[in-house]
């Protein structure tokens, strides 16, 4: 694989990680207002169902013909950034 689409697997996932994050805490803050759900409700949820399926797809396109280890970084990028976000999120 050549660097440059390495890179932008890197970039990509890790990109996805964060949007993931931003859009559970998007529709939480959403439900707060709207209903009083607490930060562990499903409906909020569903948004990392919504990540993880487009993690897939994008990592089906990116990966098809690259061998199996390309896999495992990427799912390496994006659960690592979930988890350094969530990290974050707690200490503060």
């Amino acid at each position: 694989m050549q660097v440059s689409k390495w890179a932008w697997i890197a970039i990509g996932n890790t990109a996805l990680g964060i949007f993931t994050c931003y859009l559970y805490i998007y529709l939480w803050v959403v439900l707060e207002m709207e209903q009083g759900e607490s930060i562990l409700s499903w409906k909020a949820a569903l948004s990392l169902i919504v990540g993880i399926i487009v993690f897939f797809i994008w990592n089906y396109f990116m990966l098809r013909k690259e061998v199996k280890k390309y896999w495992y970084h990427s799912i390496g990028f994006y659960f690592g950034t979930l988890l350094i976000f969530i990290l974050f999120f707690i200490s503060s």
